[in-house]
């Protein structure tokens, strides 16, 4: 997409790469939407961002949460004319990371809640503006462990929430591209953040540099890819 000034959502942004990512492109000069599920941290984020004399708006959206997905895509359309990019960041890791076998039915349904179906569910109830905005993009946050292809045992609800999360992709890809909505996967890759540990071999300045690049690199019409940096991964 090109480098012209957009207005842009991140959400899960009070933190880590999502903020990062958040901090970047309102250097840049993009009207920026910080989303985050507790007002309390998403608007001592948007103050620290302010005293590095960056202007970032403020969101409270649970993506795990339908009816917060539908107060906050009515509150974005009584703000906003129209939405240039939607980055789908917020995502929750499992507390289990051994094997599947063990794996526990409320780590699965919470990851897919968070990791796949809030995505889905806002990119629909935010549909209307991205028409608006087109040619648009939405990026799905997602992992080289949501790679089926490359896929092992282990951190079994983010592993199979990141999957769907890359199904959902094709599926919203092949849906939007008519309406002049790209839809794309990107990895930040292993960067070390909360979620990511302290063992990450990319700081989380590398980290958002790698969803910015979809942003600010990767053509309008491209769609249906699953990238990291300018890498095509496989589904």
């Amino acid at each position: 997409m090109s480098t012209s000034s957009k207005t842009i959502l991140i959400t899960g942004a009070n933190k880590g790469i999502g903020l990062e990512a958040c901090r970047q492109l309102a250097r840049l000069g993009h009207h920026v939407i910080l989303s985050a599920r507790s007002a309390e941290r998403g608007e001592s984020a948007v103050k620290g961002l302010s005293a590095e004399g960056l202007n970032v708006g403020f969101l409270l959206l649970d993506t795990s949460d339908e009816q917060s997905i539908l107060r906050a895509a009515r509150e974005l359309k009584q703000r906003l004319k129209a939405l240039h990019v939607l980055v789908n960041n917020a995502a929750i890791l499992d507390t289990w990371q051994g094997s599947i076998l063990d794996a526990k039915a409320a780590d699965l349904r919470d990851t897919f809640a968070t990791n796949t179906l809030g995505p889905v569910l806002l990119t629909q109830a935010l549909l209307p503006l991205l028409e608006a905005g087109k040619p648009s993009r939405v990026i799905n946050v997602s992992s080289q462990l949501g790679s089926v292809e490359k896929m092992t045992d282990g951190w079994a609800g983010y592993g199979i929430s990141k999957a769907a999360l890359n199904a959902a992709t094709r599926k919203l890809a092949a849906a939007l591209e008519p309406r002049g909505i790209s839809v794309i996967a990107a990895t930040p890759g292993w960067v070390r953040t909360e979620m990511g540990g302290s063992s990450a071999n990319l700081s989380v300045e590398e980290g958002a540099q790698n969803i910015l690049h979809v942003i600010t690199q990767v053509p309008p019409a491209a769609t249906n890819q699953f990238l990291f940096g300018n890498s095509h991964l496989p589904w």
